[in-house]
């Protein structure tokens, strides 16, 4: 969109510078990502009336080329006054920009800027203005929505913004935790509960139950609403993933170790707990002491973030291979674990376990476990035996998804 009023632009206050299951053969739903806890209309240009007045100037001293506008998420307007010759021009890249000429008291004129409201991640865009040789680049940054829901068949997921920082992971009483180290975790979203049965079927048509022993005359089909498990690492990252991924064009996977214990310890809250939301373990976790069998997502109180049963009800897929001791170098940023292994990391313990390791349990915020990623091993813990039979290890095993941008 491309403005010519009369007036110009000086750069001052917030401008910083520089399988055999139940399948469906019903068509899908296409997607839908909307921002649940915000009403008004992401098309919607702003409101009228501007937050702020921003002045750049073109002459003189003061020019600058740059600058930088930071936006919350919910729709905004901003008044830019030009302090410049007449003849000037103003267009924008972005369509959630709109721009409009601003006639204010005594003559003076500017330009009107409105940004949409943000219903997905973090976005960015440019202003540019010219007059004469000189040219001016404003890039407008929005934060992303607090919460994002994706809506999969009419199956929704939704999505808690988890801002960045740094964190003190593991803890040196532990062997398989040793040695508490600095992270740095970049933003990402990570799904409000584990993963459900239903979404597992809308995104695979399937229940992973089917065939498996251990799940025989299961009832799952009619629990859309418990966490899906007995699901192996390597169902989730080569089968659910890229189908979930192609249907919604989202850079969707597990979470790091690293941004799994940094979630559940409640982000920039930093919650000094044993378990994710409480130090009462009945409070935020189903498990032996108040459940016999997994229950629906999201009954118990959620940790400082918004999540739910990050402690308790089926244990969860990390995307990192497991070894013990950490790599404990300080102030690494965005760690992924080792390069290679034979176990990957479960995280937050499951209903079926008991308060019993270290006087914490597997519920423990801090507290690690591997699994094979097929679920397969020996039943006795690989002895060597030639008698030793194969055991499946991922009954209560789940996951939750990380939307990363």
């Amino acid at each position: 969109m491309n403005i010519r009023p009369f007036l110009p632009l000086l750069l001052v206050g917030l401008i910083g510078t520089a399988s055999c299951g139940k399948s469906s053969d019903k068509p899908k739903d296409k997607p839908i990502v909307e921002n649940p806890d915000d009403p008004d209309d992401p098309d919607d240009p702003g409101p009228t009336d501007p937050s702020q007045t921003l002045i750049i100037r073109f002459g003189g001293d003061s020019y600058q080329s740059t600058s930088v506008l930071q936006l919350e998420h919910r729709k905004d307007a901003v008044l830019l006054l030009l302090e410049t010759d007449p003849g000037w021009t103003a267009s924008t890249n972005a369509d959630w920009i709109q721009l409009a000429t601003y006639e204010g008291e005594a003559g003076k004129m500017g330009l009107l800027a409105g940004f949409g409201a943000n219903a997905f991640v973090p976005r960015s865009g440019t202003i540019t203005f010219k007059s004469g040789n000189n040219t001016h680049l404003m890039q407008v940054q929005q934060a992303g929505a607090p919460k994002i829901r994706l809506t999969i068949d009419q199956v929704r997921v939704d999505f808690i913004l988890v801002e960045g920082g740094s964190f003190l992971m593991g803890d040196s009483d532990l062997p398989e935790s040793r040695y508490r180290h600095s992270v740095s975790v970049s933003s990402f979203y990570m799904a409000e509960t584990e993963t459900t049965n239903a979404l597992w079927e809308a995104v695979t048509g399937a229940l992973p139950y089917d065939g498996l022993e251990d799940f025989e005359g299961h009832f799952e089909y009619e629990r859309p609403n418990h966490p899906v498990s007995g699901v192996s690492w390597t169902a989730v990252t080569e089968t659910f993933l890229p189908e979930l991924r192609r249907m919604t064009g989202l850079d969707l996977r597990l979470p790091t170790e690293a941004e799994w214990e940094y979630a559940a310890a409640g982000g920039v809250h930093k919650e000094n707990l044993t378990y994710a939301g409480s130090n009462t373990l009945n409070e935020v976790a189903w498990s032996y002491h108040n459940c016999d069998d997994k229950q629906e997502v999201a009954q118990l109180l959620p940790n400082a973030l918004g999540l739910y049963d990050m402690s308790g009800n089926v244990r969860e897929w990390c995307g990192d291979w497991y070894a013990a001791p950490y790599d404990n170098d300080d102030g690494v940023q965005d760690p992924s674990g080792p390069a290679s292994g034979t176990e990957k990391v479960v995280r937050g313990g499951s209903f079926w376990d008991s308060q019993s390791v270290f006087g914490h349990g597997t519920f423990y915020i801090r507290c690690r476990e591997a699994q094979t990623p097929g679920c397969y091993d020996g039943c006795w813990g690989n002895s060597g035996h030639p008698d030793e039979p194969e055991c499946f290890f991922c009954k209560e095993t789940g996951f939750r998804l990380v939307l990363i941008f």
